[in-house]
């Protein structure tokens, strides 16, 4: 038994949380990745392997938040955010919030979950930045002794065999630019990779990318959402 959110009658509503209480909560900022990838990469990612984890376990898929924070510094008098704050100048195109501002609006969001009748959230972060992660596990302890649990996700958790991971994972290299392949071809643009000198100062060329391919993509979601089906087994007691 499984819904969307947005499409679900009151009755299945009624349905789910009778058999399966959960509820999968992808969340992500809309984020620079390049000259080659889609601005919405990382909650892509969050929502896809939430995904593979509904399809097995049931429950209901929460709409994709297309929002979080990062990490700023000020330069000439500009704030910088994410990875402006390594290239050292803007970049167009994020989108962000306080951190302040990202913590209360999830607390708000899980507060209804909760008085809805769902017994587990699971809030997926295909966005790393420390700030993000900080927000996600505070709500992960606040909520461990309450009705409902939270299960904060994101692959930092997950420990990959050889092969599923490069010797220096980086923001859109190998592994992301590979597992939007797997989600849609449309996601990733391989001829401009290192096209603009912003992607070369953070590292994005073709040489450090020239291994991205659609099925390590494909293996690495698929793994993470194995790992992810198993913590939530052991909490749940499924």
């Amino acid at each position: 038994m499984k819904y969307r959110y947005e499409t679900m009658f009151p009755h299945q509503l009624r349905e789910v949380l009778s058999s399966k209480p959960i509820v999968y909560l992808p969340i992500s900022p809309i984020e620079w990745h390049g000259e080659h990838l889609i601005f919405g990469t990382d909650a892509f990612r969050a929502r896809k392997v939430l995904e593979l984890v509904w399809d097995e376990l049931g429950g209901v898929l929460f709409p994709t938040l297309f929002i979080g924070t990062d990490g700023t510094k000020i330069k000439d008098g500009e704030k910088l955010w994410g990875m402006e704050m390594f290239a050292e100048e803007k970049i167009p195109g994020c989108v962000f919030i306080q951190k302040d501002n990202l913590y209360n609006l999830l607390n708000d969001v899980l507060f209804f979950l909760e008085k809805t009748g769902f017994k587990m959230a699971v809030v997926c972060s295909g966005h790393m930045a420390k700030e993000q992660i900080e927000v996600i596990e505070r709500l992960e302890n606040e909520y461990s002794s309450r009705l409902m649990k939270v299960l904060g996700w994101h692959w930092g958790k997950v420990k990959y065999p050889e092969g599923l991971i490069s010797a220096n994972p980086m923001h859109a290299g190998i592994e992301e630019s590979s597992e939007m392949m797997s989600i849609d071809l449309g996601y990733v643009d391989i001829d401009r990779i290192g096209s603009n000198n912003v992607d070369v100062k953070v590292g994005l060329t073709r040489e450090a990318l020239k291994n991205v391919n659609e099925k390590l993509g494909e293996k690495r979601l698929n793994y993470e959402a194995q790992c992810l089906i198993k913590e939530i087994k052991s909490l749940m007691n499924l």
